[in-house]
């Protein structure tokens, strides 16, 4: 069995360190769902901010306080969804750890790596031909590698 190759990841909100094979990457950069959503929200957050900080953001800002003012004399209110509280994320360290590195999504053990080595997605054809493109995007001609 071919070795399986992993990298090794710091979560960017919680700098858990986790291990991701080649055949899950997906250019993850969070250890859990949680970490994602919770980074995601801050984000949001932090851009609001500045943008409601800005001229057009602070026009925004009173119109909608504006808007609120009238309807808040109304009868009709929109209920908010409330989020669903994050549980605290249980940090990890596998450098002291006695177990083999294995990968977060599949399970799977190997050993790491700094970079993933580049897949090779079929045989390349480097064989050029001597002759003319044609209008149909062929060539005419006699192909050179060719030993015939």
């Amino acid at each position: 069995m071919k070795n399986l190759l992993l990298k090794e990841i710091i979560c960017k909100r919680c700098g858990t360190i986790f291990h991701v094979c080649q055949s899950c990457w997906r250019g993850q950069a969070y250890c859990s769902d949680a970490c994602r959503t919770t980074a995601k929200i801050e984000a949001r957050r932090k851009n609001q901010q500045k943008y409601s900080s800005t001229e057009n953001g602070k026009k925004v800002r009173a119109l909608a306080a504006s808007r609120r003012r009238r309807l808040s004399h109304s009868k009709k209110t929109v209920a908010d969804t409330p989020t669903k509280p994050v549980s605290d994320h249980v940090k990890r360290n596998y450098q002291g750890s006695t177990t083999l590195p294995h990968c977060l999504f599949c399970g799977k053990t190997g050993s790491i790596v700094d970079h993933f080595p580049r897949r090779s997605y079929g045989r390349r054809h480097y064989d050029t031909f001597e002759g003319k493109l044609t209008t149909t995007g062929g060539y005419y001609g006699t192909k050179t590698g060719d030993n015939r």
